[in-house]
């Protein structure tokens, strides 16, 4: 029985995260961290050669990557699409690595399973199985074909091992769980931390030993680990210069800044997206869950705590924050709030023995009214990927209305124009350049479609220079049309960055090179603009439209 309940839940999981996994395609990808690493995943395919001279990401899930799309390539070929690799990387090389990192999102429900059971028992088991499944941050990160997931993974399976070394402690299961361990960390560089419940687990056991029996176990795990990450990113050593280079830029991306996902309080801050989010429930749960791991410390909870908090307090040291930064540590969040809940339960009918014989189903109802926000909002979530984008739209609009050979500014991950027919300048945001620029260069048209100005907006005193710029380029230009995102309501607190990647409004300006002051080109932009703001109330209208 338990186990029919696990392959439901394995498909169901599944399904939820391939389910819109086409989104953008073929026309663009929106995404924008998996163009660095398809692009080279392709690469690698498309040339032999299996360095991919760039470290901001450890190369295993490039690799991972690149055999994922060796079945899709094959099939093309079969239907007469050619016989080599183009570049830059297929649509279809997007979808298949989507679909890749669906999968490993899928199997981390029933490893997810195998710990908590092994740890607590079965009902944990399958609670914890059910918190994953239908967690929307896992789910919203499983349809891309990026890292966190993968090194969610892969932290899991090294876990499991853990575990077992924690009841036996013998080489083979140190040696399994530091090789993955390091395939976690080779994955993304945080999965260092995995390291930390491998070294932990040799004192905990009751099966140690001191003495030098212990500095081997130490040393053998050491050595493990870091085979573990050489054999997913050999080319650390093979290319150290542009590893460490590599490493140094991520190092100072994320000690430095970047506006709008930068800030002071990190701690409080992720506490703040999971409390605020559709999953809210369930890492309230896990909270409590990690305070009651504290309080008993038993072996397995100080396993988990090992992870869970030196990996918490590594991503809240940086002043650089994303909310898929918690990703690796949902497994984990999901086994502590099962935890709790199932001994919360047991403690109810403890106080009331007519429960007793309803025990299960009263774990069930729990379970289902803890995940019901996050089921909606996966729901919503997976629809909204599964229509048209409305930066598509926006595009097909400017390829059918504006005049050929027009200069157009867009910002970065925007809209997919036609190349041909227009002089494109992309932008990181429209204010990377002074209205003095877009006069010089004759910038006939500018297409604000950057979620991004969300954030912004809401912090008008930090980044007063660049909404300075935004509303000096607005009141120099008219609105032709307006694409506002439809956001789902569940994702509109929490996870920032969901609209980011997927529901930015469009707006598609004309913009006046020559202008120099007319008050009735200013009156027009703002009547729009002011329109726009009063409807959708998603930027301050006072300092956007003054």
């Amino acid at each position: 029985m338990i186990w029919a309940i696990l392959t439901v839940l394995f498909f169901v999981a599944l399904l939820l995260r391939v389910w819109g996994a086409r989104f953008g395609l073929p026309e663009y990808v929106y995404h924008p961290d998996e163009h660095a690493m398809v692009n080279r995943a392709a690469a690698i395919l498309r040339t032999g050669d299996y360095s991919p001279h760039w470290f901001n990401y450890p190369s295993l899930y490039i690799y991972i990557q690149a055999l994922s799309y060796i079945p899709y390539f094959l099939l093309s070929a079969a239907r007469g699409y050619g016989n080599t690799i183009p570049d830059p990387a297929p649509y279809g090389f997007y979808f298949a690595g989507r679909l890749m990192t669906g999968l490993l999102g899928a199997l981390t429900v029933p490893l997810v399973y195998l710990l908590a059971s092994r740890m607590f028992g079965r009902k944990t088991g399958l609670v914890s199985s059910g918190f994953i499944a239908f967690n929307l941050l896992h789910v919203v990160h499983s349809h891309y074909a990026t890292t966190d997931v993968p090194m969610a993974f892969l932290a899991t399976v090294s876990l499991l091992f853990c575990l077992g070394a924690l009841k036996e402690l013998d080489g083979r299961r140190t040696v399994l769980a530091a090789l993955f361990a390091g395939l976690a960390a080779s994955t993304k560089y945080p999965g260092a931390l995995v390291l930390a419940p491998v070294l932990a687990v040799q004192g905990l056991s009751p099966s140690r030993r001191g003495g030098p029996a212990l500095w081997r176990r130490l040393a053998l795990s050491l050595g493990t680990f870091t085979g573990g990450f050489l054999l997913g990113t050999p080319y650390a050593v093979l290319e150290l210069n542009t590893f460490l280079s590599s490493l140094a830029s991520v190092l100072g991306h994320y000690g430095g800044g970047q506006p709008g996902f930068e800030g002071t309080n990190t701690f409080s801050w992720y506490l703040g997206q999971t409390l605020t989010s559709p999953d809210a429930v369930v890492m309230a749960l896990a909270m409590a869950g990690i305070v009651w791991a504290a309080v008993k410390h038993t072996r397995q909870d100080l396993l988990l705590l090992s992870l869970a908090l030196p990996f918490y307090l590594l991503v809240s040291l940086w002043p650089v924050r994303f909310e898929r930064n918690l990703v690796p540590l949902l497994p984990v969040l999901a086994v502590l709030a099962a935890r709790m809940l199932v001994e919360a339960v047991a403690w109810i009918v403890r106080r009331w023995p007519s429960l007793k014989s309803r025990q299960l189903p009263v774990l069930a109802g729990f379970t289902t009214l803890a995940v019901l926000a996050p089921v909606k909002g996966i729901l919503d979530f997976d629809a909204a990927l599964a229509n048209k984008d409305r930066r598509t739209l926006a595009a097909e609009w400017v390829n059918a209305n504006l005049p050929a050979g027009s200069k157009i500014v867009t910002e970065a991950f925007s809209i997919p124009l036609d190349e041909e027919r227009f002089d494109i300048v992309e932008l990181v945001r429209i204010d990377s350049e002074d209205v003095a620029w877009y006069q010089a260069q004759a910038i006939n048209y500018v297409i604000v479609s950057d979620g991004h100005w969300r954030i912004l907006f809401a912090q008008p005193e930090k980044y007063a220079r660049e909404i300075a710029t935004y509303e000096e380029i607005l009141s120099r230009s008219v609105v032709l049309q307006e694409y506002p995102g439809r956001m789902p309501l569940l994702l509109s607190r929490g996870y920032p960055t969901v609209p980011v990647y997927h529901f930015p409004d469009v707006l598609i300006l004309e913009f006046d090179s020559h202008h120099s002051g007319s008050s009735g080109l200013r009156s027009t932009a703002m009547q729009s603009c002011t329109t726009r703001m009063a409807r959708d109330r998603i930027l301050p209208g006072p300092v956007l439209c003054a």
